[in-house]
């Protein structure tokens, strides 16, 4: 047979050969397809953010609690009119600035202050519209969250689901949502997580707009809280162990972030380099300040410090009880002998130790070790500026504090679960669930209990009274908890809130009486603070004053409103009240002075009005005061005006009234003594003119109250 006989036989049989399997293939299996369709991608975080908004519904009635008076509520730069000099104002002082009752100045988070001065005026003071505003932005952490985790699954749903889901759901999370204040923490961790994947988009498209959305994220997390800045140690790490980029482009980014810290730094240190240096921490806020104290030998900061992360973590696996306060003497200092700090250390020693162990061979990407150790040392990175380990901050234990380090823990968690339990490809959602049961229900049911244990909680936080009332049931000796207690229970706040209850429930209750008692159990539980830890910080001593003010205990009163004063005289709200002493020592002396002259007895009735009126003019200075330290204050304006009122100069009174007025269209002592003064000289017309304006204030503050 020739060669070319050959070639045909070849060629005939390779046709042969290609049309048989030609026909063959039709009878092979397609495989399933693993991606989950379009709408899947979208229904999942459309469904956490479902879920996220149903259980955190309870707080859309929730009123201004804790911190959100002194930020929100009672600060004239948040409630003033937005405007670029306001704004400019925001972003050169400390966050407190605005509230004379609170002059702590360590604390620059201007870019959620310009977002509680917005929410201000776009909702009209209303607090329901603030607590809203926090569960939608917290939402959008889900959604954030479930996309950089889809994008590191390469499009698969069940880890990221899973992941978003435990975090949505965790009670430990209540304080950062039902409290407005800590939005700080919530635009912190959108933040860092907007930063992640605009750089995941920005690594995957190659355009420039990405890296930039990326800077402006990090940047609103950094100017929203200083503790934002940890994330410079997130982003190397990220890129390396979750994207294609090399060393080069990962050093790239990373610097620019870097660059975005240092900018935060610098302009931080510029605005806060004008006020006074910090105060030391008060063991009331710190108790590990109480390591140096030879009480306390043996103990140390390493120790207590350690011994309360582990803490953490234990309120983070069984989240009751939990509580606005974990001050001393409900949390101790401890020393390397102590259980608590052996157990602890030795746990995340031995997570740091796996956490490094699991990365090798570092030439390797995103396996599931990888995803679990990034989520161990995320906990770690994150943990860092607040643990106390390294330095003293302002508190020693707060669950706010917790909010972007437990997303590391689920991380680890969640990834280490799939690792064991998940099997079978990933498709439609209920049949991937049917493959993985044990994985699916064991989540299901943890999520099912934290979203009980949450919207629970929630329902803690509408007032401060409800919230304080309860926690103090669980920590009884927790001494700020208890000044926390005491401040509200003589604060107006407390006044306010039961008489707008009382006709709202159309309760049977008496007003002054429950006034009254509550200003009584005020002083128990300052007294009981003091019995704990003998020293309370200046506000403390005032709010003592004012509780014994309000029984009409004007010396005991006077006493704490000195102590006050002599802790801080540059405090307006100090120095009004101590003039409010002198001022109500008075009346006494005039009263009685007013008896004698009705008796005839003009010599004793001279010598007590006389008293009564140099003690009224001592209140005068201390007014003046301040008003010089706070022009805005209706109330040292009022108490002005009193002064002239009571010494028989009636235009003097007017003037200071109206401008009292005018500072604070809301306040309610400046009309009514418009109308009395007014129709004391005889100007009818213009006292039925403010008579008028008092049922139109009083109506708009029961409005804001609801």
């Amino acid at each position: 047979m020739g060669k070319n006989s050959r070639q045909k036989m070849q060629t005939t049989t390779e046709l042969s050969s290609k049309r048989v399997e030609t026909k063959q293939a039709p009878k092979q299996t397609t495989p399933v397809s693993s991606t989950p369709s379009a709408m899947t991608r979208w229904f999942l975080p459309l469904l956490l953010m479902v879920v996220t908004v149903l259980i955190y519904s309870n707080t859309f009635n929730h009123r201004f609690v804790l911190d959100d008076h002194g930020i929100i509520k009672n600060n004239k730069i948040t409630k003033a009119p937005v405007s670029w000099a306001n704004t400019k104002t925001i972003f050169s002082t400390p966050l407190r600035k605005g509230d004379f009752s609170d002059l702590e100045n360590s604390l620059y988070r201007p870019a959620v202050k310009m977002l509680f001065n917005i929410e201000w005026n776009v909702f009209d003071g209303d607090p329901h519209k603030f607590h809203i505003m926090n569960v939608l932005l917290y939402a959008l952490t889900g959604v954030f969250i479930f996309f950089i985790f889809y994008d590191i699954g390469k499009k698969k749903w069940v880890v990221p689901f899973l992941i978003t889901l435990l975090f949505m759901t965790h009670p430990i999370h209540t304080e950062v949502v039902s409290n407005v204040k800590s939005a700080d923490e919530i635009l912190s961790l959108l933040g860092i997580l907007m930063a992640l994947r605009c750089v995941q988009l920005y690594l995957r498209n190659d355009k420039v707009v990405y890296l930039l959305l990326a800077v402006a994220a990090y940047l609103l997390g950094s100017f929203s809280k200083e503790s934002t800045v940890v994330a410079v140690a997130i982003f190397p790490l990220f890129i390396y162990l979750f994207t294609q980029a090399d060393i080069k482009k990962n050093t790239i980014i990373s610097s620019i972030m870097l660059a975005c810290t240092l900018f935060f730094l610098v302009c931080r240190h510029y605005a806060l380099s004008g006020y006074p240096p910090e105060v030391p921490v008060n063991a009331l806020d710190n108790y590990m300040v109480l390591c140096k104290d030879p009480a306390y030998a043996g103990t140390t900061q390493f120790a207590s410090a350690v011994n309360t992360i582990g803490l953490y973590m234990k309120t983070f696996f069984y989240p009751h009880p939990l509580s606005c306060d974990y001050s001393y003497s409900s949390l101790m200092p401890v020393g390397f002998a102590d259980p608590g700090f052996l157990v602890s250390f030795i746990t995340l020693l031995g997570l740091f130790a796996f956490a490094i162990w699991k990365l090798f061979p570092f030439g390797e990407k995103g396996k599931n070790t990888h995803a679990i150790s990034f989520g161990i040392l995320w906990f770690f990175i994150a943990m860092s500026i607040t643990s106390n380990v390294f330095f003293l901050i302002g508190t020693s234990f707060g669950e706010r504090l917790f909010f972007a380090p437990s997303l590391g823990l689920i991380m680890a968690i969640v990834y280490a679960l799939s690792h064991y339990l998940q099997k079978g490809e990933e498709g439609r959602f209920f049949k991937t669930m049917s493959a993985s049961p044990i994985l699916f229900g064991l989540v299901f049911v943890v999520a099912g209990l934290y979203s009980f244990k949450t919207y629970d909680r929630n329902e803690d936080w509408k007032t401060d009274f409800g919230l304080f009332s309860r926690d103090v049931q669980y920590y009884p000796n927790a001494t700020h908890l208890l000044f926390y207690m005491g401040n509200h229970l003589s604060g107006s706040e407390f006044a306010e809130n039961l008489e707008y209850d009382i006709k709202e429930n159309q309760l049977n209750i008496d007003l002054k009486d429950s006034i009254y008692k509550a200003n009584l159990h005020s002083i128990d539980v300052f007294q009981r603070a003091l019995g704990i830890y003998p020293a309370l910080p200046s506000d403390g001593y005032n709010q003592l004053g004012k509780a014994y003010f309000n029984i009409g205990k004007i010396d005991s009163a006077y006493k704490y409103y000195m102590k006050a004063f002599n802790e801080d005289s540059t405090n307006p709200i100090f120095t009004n009240n101590l003039g409010t002493a002198f001022y109500n020592a008075s009346i006494p002396l005039t009263n009685q002075g007013m008896t004698f002259q009705q008796m005839g007895m003009m010599d004793s009735a001279n010598y007590y009005l006389m008293a009564g009126t140099n003690k009224l003019m001592s209140a005068l200075p201390f007014f003046l005061k301040a008003h010089q330290g706070d022009t805005t204050e209706s109330d040292f304006m009022n108490n002005i005006g009193c002064i002239y009122g009571a010494t028989q100069r009636p235009d003097s009174a007017i003037y200071w009234f109206k401008k009292a007025s005018d500072a604070d269209p809301m306040d309610l002592t400046s009309v009514q003594f418009l109308d009395i003064t007014y129709r004391a000289i005889g100007k009818l017309e213009e006292a039925d003119f403010y008579k008028k304006k008092i049922t139109e204030v009083k109506t708009l503050r029961a409005q804001q109250l609801q």
